[in-house]
């Protein structure tokens, strides 16, 4: 038992930092490609290429139904099954959906481009901009059907290489066309990014995974995708909630606040996730389809929620605490000293964030479970309404900083609500070892945060440091208990000093 769950501890780890490390590289080819883009197209092609990739990921999101989502969790419970010969049925099942789904995103694209031109930008200059993005749409839909089969039979290697390869080359290749056809190439680039992530996807998927072809008629297979439909549409709406709701946060901000506020909150909320989001990103690539697999036992449920709980907790504080230190940092190495308003706003987001990580692995478990209508209501619904609410009381009690507050409120009360639903509803318990390092974290986050917030001098950063080095310290010894990490470390130099 020990010897099996310390192997399910080094899989977490293992797969965490191989998509720790691909999350790394695609926020770096984002970031390289934002600046060539200031630098060659200046401020209004940025301007161009983030509504026109903004109006073309909502067009995918649509169209796509979510059932890329909903598909991960299908093959991964044939694959757990055994059963090769349902595992073929429901690939060539989604493969016929989202092949269908792909051509109506083109289709959708191509005869709104003149609409989709003027509601973005007020006239009708971007119509054929609009109507090679058709192109993309349906490359876009088609290449996540590729990633999803590679995460769902969780040839996550594969998948990781397909993802990483993509961004590098498209990058590369976007270069020229920036370079010599200007604000032009803006349109054409993000075709040429769609067909090089789908060509990488697709030879990966061709190479990993082995699909025989079963002649289903389409209403079959249609009949067939009825259950990932409901789910991915919930996964759906419910993404589409929270969208409407950063908006409406957004506007409340910039009518009762200003512009200027609101370029403060974005940004402040933008560094966050860059800097975290890495780890949250990371684990649900691995996470999900492991745990749709053995979503129908209690025991194992049970087991893997827990384990992820605690290394995601573990990983993720003294990430969070560095944060908390080297805010100002932060804020004039990834944006300007103009920006250093939002420093305690930060530091009260980071903290935040130890409540998100902690319901992080529980909030996977009425959606692995196919538990559309909890997943919707509870996820979509109450979780929207609840981060609304905080944060516009918090905004108009204190500004960002209460907001900033007023969202760690709703991450404190989410993980209380989410406790409580997956206990009666899945009879899903926390573990002591959980609990106890949340707890643990939870005390020396809270010592960092008093100490950044009231003691601004050295005294003050010198007692947060050394409460870092102890947060580090306890996050290694832990590790090593579970996973071995003196040795895997030893290992691995050992081999790098023999090669």
């Amino acid at each position: 038992m020990k010897d099996s769950e310390n192997s399910s501890y080094k899989g977490i780890v293992k797969n965490t930092t191989l998509f720790g490390g691909v999350q790394i590289v695609q926020i770096l080819t984002t970031l390289l490609k934002g600046k060539a883009i200031a630098i060659l197209l200046g401020a209004t092609g940025i301007g161009i290429n983030t509504l026109l990739t903004s109006a073309t990921n909502i067009i995918i999101q649509i169209c796509s139904f979510g059932i890329n989502f909903s598909g991960v969790r299908e093959i991964s419970m044939a694959k757990n099954s055994g059963d090769d010969f349902g595992l073929t049925r429901i690939i060539n099942i989604l493969r016929t959906v989202i092949y269908f789904c792909a051509l109506v995103g083109g289709i959708v694209t191509l005869t709104g481009s003149y609409f989709l031109s003027y509601l973005t930008f007020g006239d009708n200059t971007f119509v054929y901009g609009y109507i090679w993005l058709s192109i993309a749409v349906s490359l876009n839909i088609l290449a996540s059907l590729n990633i999803t089969i590679l995460q769902g039979m969780q040839r996550l290697r594969e998948m990781a290489k397909a993802t990483l390869l993509g961004a590098i080359v498209s990058l590369l290749a976007s270069l020229p066309l920036y370079y010599f056809f200007g604000q032009d190439s803006i349109a054409p680039s993000l075709v040429l990014s769609a067909l090089i992530s789908y060509c990488f996807s697709k030879f990966q998927v061709t190479k990993a995974v082995n699909i025989s072809n079963i002649n289903l008629k389409v209403k079959e297979a249609f009949l067939g995708a009825t259950e990932m439909a409901k789910l991915g549409g919930a996964m759906m709406a419910a993404t589409l909630i929270g969208s409407v709701v950063t908006y409406i946060v957004n506007a409340y901000i910039s009518r009762y606040g200003s512009l200027v506020e609101v370029g403060l909150y974005g940004a402040g909320i933008s560094i966050t996730n860059q800097y975290v989001g890495i780890v949250f990103t990371a684990m649900a690539a691995d996470y999900f389809p492991r745990l749709s697999a053995v979503s129908g036992d209690k025991t194992k449920v049970n087991s893997i929620v827990n384990q992820q709980g605690e290394i995601v907790i573990l990983i993720i504080t003294p990430l969070l605490i560095t944060m908390m230190i080297t805010a100002p940092i932060l804020i004039k190495l990834l944006l300007t000293s103009e920006f250093l308003s939002i420093r305690n706003f930060v530091c009260w987001v980071s903290f935040a964030l130890l409540f998100k990580a902690a319901g992080f692995a529980l909030g996977y478990i009425s959606f692995a479970k196919g538990d559309k209508k909890v997943f919707f209501l509870f996820e979509g619904v109450m979780g929207s309404i609840l981060i609304l609410t905080c944060n516009i009381v918090g905004y108009s009690l204190n500004g960002l900083v209460g907001i900033g507050i007023s969202i760690v409120v709703s991450y404190v009360v989410y993980l209380i609500a989410v406790v409580i639903l997956t206990f009666r509803k899945y009879e899903f318990k926390i573990e002591n070892k959980f609990a106890k390092i949340f707890f643990y974290s939870l005390i020396l986050m809270s010592i960092v945060l008093i100490a950044v917030l009231n003691i601004q001098n050295i005294y003050g950063y010198t007692f947060a440091t050394i409460t870092l080095v102890v947060s580090l310290t306890y996050s290694l010894k832990e590790l090593d208990q579970r996973i071995g990490l003196k040795s895997v470390i030893y290992n691995r130099f050992k081999s790098f000093r023999k090669n």
